[in-house]
């Protein structure tokens, strides 16, 4: 599959597609598409006045490196470069998540390097580099204990110390298993285990979070292998609860183990009410011929449940008819990412579509992401992946993903390019799509009389000055990162006040300040953090 994938990636259509980069403002919202180089857009970072994609670029068959494009607000590129570890055939990482900043403030890329065949296939490492990602550290860390391939797959800061926990695959015994592990600030390991599924079974890590009593949640994809000639294999979406030194305390199969439905691409939240808001997908059934036999599910939709600090099933529900009604179906769900805003609302990404929910799983908006208009008919398929999303200083939100033309008559040759999507706070791609929305959606903003955050930037406090001019039940201050995670969070008392919030251990970095009143976002402003 690969190496007919990777080699036709830019033809001379690239010019073409790059003329049709739209930059558009809402509400001073920027909402732009560009076409970027590599093959893949995997994650994208804010910064004062730019953005800055990472993906996986191409250096010949088998030969991938991290791509990295620095665009301005309107989605303009201002450069571009790449990076593949010397001696190395192949250097690039498998989701968003394996992106983070550790509490140093180096950036840190969790991934995979190949050497040649006669050695190691695959090497997990962790890579750091300096904020804007044009100078390697080279402090990196290999992590290789076994005889056989290593990826790691996601990587975060400890919410509970200055570590780093790290999520990774391996291969052992003919099977693939799991393992979740803590290093120190050296990279020393402080703690690891791993995980397996019982019989013909692979296991593939997609998601990992911290909980508040000190331990870690994350999710995986059993891939139970039917071991017959032609006959398919069964997907099994698990969540794996874990103490604070990765002893297993439950496994759930919130989707089921069983026949007839896969259930997969399970992404997971904790919500406010102490609990856990998880998705999956059912995209294959259990054809009944005699044999086990799983074809595409004909009747394929997006699962959500409620699951509690115990492991168990509070609700479950599918949301077809919220698919309809929005029409934002699609004939396959891999669902790559679900993250929270500012507003305590979640948006989660699959194929082309963006759905926006609420912390129970009710659809406030979704969208069917096509920003070239382009349609697949009998002459050309075209289709978009996106692999990533995070919310931005402006209240909007910006996508990374990948964009593949087949060939016909608008691409005669295969084209395949990572791209950068900026919606605005509904969405939109095209200015005021929300007023077309089949339910009239409230709006998310009230107005405040006064706010001011100063000093701006800063170093080790801020103060957030507020007026809210009238009588409410509840104010709280909600300040994320620019990636949606939540670095604090208090009520407020008084409907006009000032309040100093320290600092001193944020990350340098763009945060977003959100005034919430009433459980709507009465104002934001964005703080910068130097170091």
């Amino acid at each position: 599959m690969r190496s007919g994938y990777y080699i036709s990636m830019k033809q001379i259509y690239f010019s073409l597609l790059i003329l049709v980069i739209v930059n558009s403002f809402i509400y001073s919202q920027s909402r732009f598409f560009v076409l970027t180089e590599g093959w893949k857009d995997m994650a994208a970072l804010e910064y004062n006045e730019s953005y800055i994609s990472i993906g996986l670029g191409f250096t010949g068959t088998f030969q991938n490196h991290l791509q990295f494009t620095k665009l301005d607000k309107q989605g303009s590129v201002l450069d571009e470069w790449i990076f593949k570890l010397d001696s190395t055939n192949t250097t690039e990482f498998s989701f968003q998540q394996a992106v983070t900043t550790n509490n140093f403030g180096e950036r840190i890329i969790a991934g995979t390097i190949t050497y040649s065949q006669e050695t190691l296939h695959s090497i997990g490492i962790k890579l750091s580099f300096n904020d804007d990602f044009t100078v390697n550290l080279e402090n990196n860390w290999m992590y290789a204990p076994f005889e056989n391939s290593t990826q790691f797959r996601t990587a975060q800061p400890s919410d509970y110390d200055n570590n780093m926990m790290y999520s990774a695959n391996y291969l052992s015994d003919n099977k693939v298993h799991s393992i979740l592990m803590k290093t120190d600030e050296s990279d020393n390991i402080l703690w690891e285990n791993s995980f397996s599924c019982s019989g013909n079974c692979w296991m593939d890590v997609r998601h990992l979070i911290s909980t508040d009593e000190g331990g870690y949640i994350f999710t995986n994809n059993e891939e139970r292998l039917t071991g017959g000639p032609g006959l398919d294999d069964h997907d099994v979406a698990t969540i794996i609860k874990v103490d604070s030194v990765g002893e297993q305390q439950w496994r759930i199969y919130p989707g089921g183990v069983g026949l007839p439905y896969t259930s997969e691409y399970l992404v997971l939240q904790p919500t406010d009410d102490g609990n856990y808001l998880c998705a999956w997908a059912d995209n294959f059934w259990d054809v009944p011929y005699g044999n086990v036999s799983y074809q595409r599910n004909p009747d394929a939709t997006i699962w959500f449940a409620k699951i509690d600090p115990n492991g168990n099933k509070l609700w479950e529900k599918n949301i077809q008819e919220e698919i309809d009604l929005w029409d934002v179906a699609y004939d396959f769900y891999l669902i790559e990412q679900m993250i929270r805003l500012a507003d305590d609302n979640f948006v989660m990404i699959y194929h082309n579509g963006i759905i926006k929910i609420n912390q129970e799983a009710e659809v406030i908006w979704a969208r069917r992401i096509n920003p070239l208009g382009f349609e697949s008919n009998d002459d050309q398929t075209f289709y978009y992946l996106m692999k990533g999303i995070s919310q931005t200083s402006d209240g909007g939100l910006i996508a990374t993903g990948e964009f593949v033309a087949q060939p016909g008559t608008v691409f005669p040759e295969f084209t395949q390019s990572g791209f950068v999507l900026k919606l605005d706070e509904y969405g939109c791609f095209e200015a005021d799509c929300q007023e077309d929305d089949p339910v009239s959606i409230i709006s998310l903003q009230l107005s405040v009389k006064e706010m001011s955050i100063y000093p701006n930037p800063a170093k080790e406090s801020v103060t957030l000055s507020y007026d809210i001019g009238q009588s409410v039940s509840r104010i709280s201050l909600a300040v994320t990162d620019v990636a949606g995670r939540m670095v604090h969070e208090q009520v407020l008392t008084g409907i006009a006040g000032s309040v100093q919030v320290d600092t001193h251990k944020w990350v340098s970095g763009v945060y977003l300040c959100q005034l919430m009143v009433d459980g709507y976002v009465g104002g934001v402003h964005r703080v910068v953090i130097t170091r």
